[in-house]
């Protein structure tokens, strides 16, 4: 009948896939393939492409499955073999895939993508871990997602930081670029090693984060216990000779990272690269808690002495971190690349429709009007303005010409001022909107129909939903400060930061000037470039490599004579060369993690790594260092010696139950570098019954201080400062 909708043909809908695959939309060209085989099921070519799809989505479990299913429709298509093998090698199982190339070739002998991968994995009989790299071998790059699946261990909807880990990690992953070679791994704390993560599980946790929020569902369920089981029950990682340890993500809750980094250095040649995301903690550290301040104080410190190069999200963060890093190592160049976040999300994850729309009680329906706001609700996100403006609109325009406002994000830290005025306000629970647990084909539905978008951030490394706002062709209203001007460029609008009467007008203007807000969302096609996810893991991958050919740096950082080194964790908010030469002194891997005190040694001996500046004097030195005895009675052995002398006996040292001692040890040539012994034996246990602890230790260690043995100013100072409490003017 005439005006009413017609069921698209088979042809229509085969087209509509082959069109999206085109496009590189390959969630919603594999939603529109299997909507045509549910009608042909014969149809081996969309099979295929269906499994195309699945693949470079990155699910190369349900890739194989899909590509089974073709190869039982067409046992004798060489192509298909081909994929097969493909999807097999991507899924690990590297002998199953040489088998399927065979069958490729077998059937195609002028096949020379199947020759070239049967030759590959047929050189991979000598694993490339066993050998040093050599001129033209790929670089081993491993990309550390320790964080991100500690995150999964109880959220499954990823926020920005686990957003981009899981959109570089997997493209990497799936598409590595030549000359190189990639690894996902986990660090467990448990056995203070790396775990492989495999490249399928990876993937599939990727996919099943993308598509739904629930943590209880069967396959999320299923995907984590896998996980656990890797985590647990795998082999510690075996790293290649010169491999790249690179670090999306967040490092400084996990005790001792530092010290398994410079004993794989050691073993390995590995370099650590880390992404910087920001240093607010450093430089905005009110909207932060004490303790990450703290931490991230002491892994920054660490950071810079250790990496050999370092990546950045935006130009301000890579300047913040210069500037820091010179107040840690000055004579040192930090060298740190800029990787800008300027991904399409809309190209990720394919045009929306009604059916992505989220139906839940706390968003809004399918035809209402609103504004959208994506981020925690923290302090630093100042979502206690923007509601301040909400409430302004209300007043001022009345309700029923305000469109809702939707705020995306849990709440975080010092979000308690936003969410009071928010619960105490009925005209803003009736026009604010607060949900979380969104996943990303749901959020995608939400930016495409948003009227426009709304950041209110005091300070960000980079501002991911600003960018992700223009990938969905929607001006972003963005607060003019730090690098949100590098992510909204010349197509968002700016009010400035703190200034409620201009975000105010901003928002007027973006509410109800409907032709100019047309007119911004058209300049977003012309000023707006960005790239794929595909692009920015190719650019990671490029740096890395790039630096991976350079020889590693083996300068250490020194001590300064006579000044007295605390081996515990620091505190304070701010980096400093005192906090990463604590951390670099403890050698090996003998020791337990760093405590607010001092550190234990493990049973056996332990070993601190002494280093002196270049223009020290060469003669006779003095080693200070501060001990404490376990929870009972203990003799370890102690000596120090220049790294190129012959170690002297140890000499017998009795500690008392948590009693404090001081040593000294003189060194009669040092050289440029001391090595410091302590032998704990068996060790005891650290437990009592009025304060548990199920650790062995030998001895704890306080502070080390180095001072010639004339430097009589510098051996007063430190015995006064351990035997009076020493007043200082402020």
């Amino acid at each position: 009948m005439d005006g009413q909708r017609q069921d698209p043909t088979p042809d229509d809908r085969l087209r509509q896939a082959d069109a999206l695959r085109d496009q590189r939309l390959w969630d919603a060209a594999a939603t529109a393939y299997r909507r045509h085989l549910e009608r042909n099921p014969e149809d081996w070519r969309a099979q295929l492409q269906l499994g195309h799809c699945l693949k470079e989505s990155g699910d190369p479990s349900a890739a194989l499955v899909a590509y089974r299913a073709a190869e039982a429709l067409a046992a004798n298509n060489p192509d298909i073999h081909l994929q097969i093998g493909h999807a097999l090698k991507l899924t690990g199982n590297a002998a199953q895939a040489w088998r399927s190339y065979a069958r490729a070739l077998e059937l195609d002998p002028a096949n020379e993508e199947a020759s070239r991968e049967a030759a590959a994995l047929s050189r991979l009989a000598s694993p490339m871990v066993l050998s040093p790299p050599t001129p033209g071998q790929a670089v081993q790059v491993v990309f550390d997602t320790s964080d991100l699946m500690a995150y999964f261990r109880s959220d499954r909807t990823p926020t920005g930081i686990q957003r981009v880990q899981l959109s570089i990690t997997a493209r990497a992953l799936l598409d590595p670029i030549e000359g190189v070679a990639t690894v996902a791994v986990a660090f467990d704390t448990a056995s203070g090693g790396w775990r492989e993560i495999r490249r399928d599980l990876f993937l599939r946790l990727w996919r099943l984060s993308r598509i739904g929020g629930d943590p209880l569902a069967p396959d999320w369920a299923e995907a984590i216990a896998t996980l656990e089981a890797a985590l647990q029950g795998g082999e510690e990682f075996a790293f290649a000779p010169g491999a790249s340890l690179v670090n999306l993500g967040t490092s400084w809750w996990i005790p001792d990272y530092f010290l398994r980094v410079r004993n794989a250095a050691r073993l390995y040649g590995v370099r650590y690269v880390p992404l910087i995301y920001d240093c607010i903690p450093l430089v905005a550290p009110e909207h932060c808690q004490q303790l990450l301040v703290e931490q991230f104080a002491d892994w920054f410190s660490g950071m810079v002495a250790l990496s050999d190069s370092a990546l950045a999200i935006s130009e301000w963060s890579a300047a913040d971190a210069r500037r820091l890093a010179r107040e840690v190592a000055p004579q040192r160049q930090f060298d740190v690349t800029v990787v800008r976040l300027d991904a399409d999300l809309r190209r990720e994850l394919g045009p929306t429709t009604q059916h992505d729309w989220p139906e839940r009680p706390d968003l809004p329906a399918a035809h209402e009007p609103f504004v959208l706001c994506v981020g925690t609700i923290e302090s630093r996100k100042n979502h206690l303005m923007l509601f301040h403006a909400w409430l302004t609109l209300l007043r001022k325009h009345g309700a029923a010409r305000v469109p809702r406002l939707v705020c995306i994000g849990k709440a975080g830290w010092l979000a308690e001022a936003a969410m009071t005025l928010w619960q105490r306000s009925p005209a803003l629970q009736a026009k604010v909107s607060i949900a979380h647990g969104v996943p990303d084909v749901a959020l995608a539905a939400l930016y495409d129909r948003a009227m426009f978008t709304v950041t209110n951030s005091f300070y960000e490394g980079w501002g991911l939903p600003v960018t992700e706002s223009l990938s969905f062709g929607r001006v972003p209203l963005v607060a003019r400060n730090t690098s949100l001007t590098e992510a909204g460029g010349d197509a968002a609008v700016y009010f400035e930061s703190m200034n409620e009467p201009d975000l105010v007008a901003q928002l007027e203007m973006l509410i109800f000037d409907t032709a100019e807000r047309e007119r911004r969302e058209a300049n977003i096609a012309t000023s707006a470039r960005l790239r794929s996810w595909g692009d920015v893991a190719d650019q990671v991958m490029r740096e890395v490599a790039a630096h991976a050919g350079k020889p590693a740096s083996t300068q250490r950082m020194a001590l300064v004579p006579g000044e007295t080194y605390a081996l515990g964790l620091q505190g304070g908010g701010q980096p400093s060369r005192a906090k990463a030469v604590s951390d670099l002194m403890r050698d090996g891997l003998n020791w337990c993690a760093r405590e607010h005190w001092g550190v234990w040694t493990r049973p056996g001996v332990a070993r601190l790594r002494l280093t002196l500046p270049e223009d020290a004097p060469i003669g006779p030195v003095r080693v200070y260092l501060g001990l404490l005895g376990p929870a009972s009675a203990v003799t370890v052995g102690l000596r120090a010696f220049g790294v190129n002398a012959a170690p002297p006996a140890f000499v017998s040292v009795a500690l008392t139950a948590y009693a404090p001692q001081t040593c000294v040890i003189e060194v009669a040539e040092p050289g440029r570098e001391i090595l410091v012994e302590i032998d704990g034996g068996k060790g005891v246990a650290l437990g009592t019954p009025e304060r548990p602890d199920s650790r062995i230790a030998g001895a704890g260690v306080t502070c080390a201080m180095i001072c010639a043995v004339d430097d009589i100013a510098a051996r007063v100072d430190f015995l006064e400062r351990h035997a009076f409490r020493v007043l200082r003017p402020e």
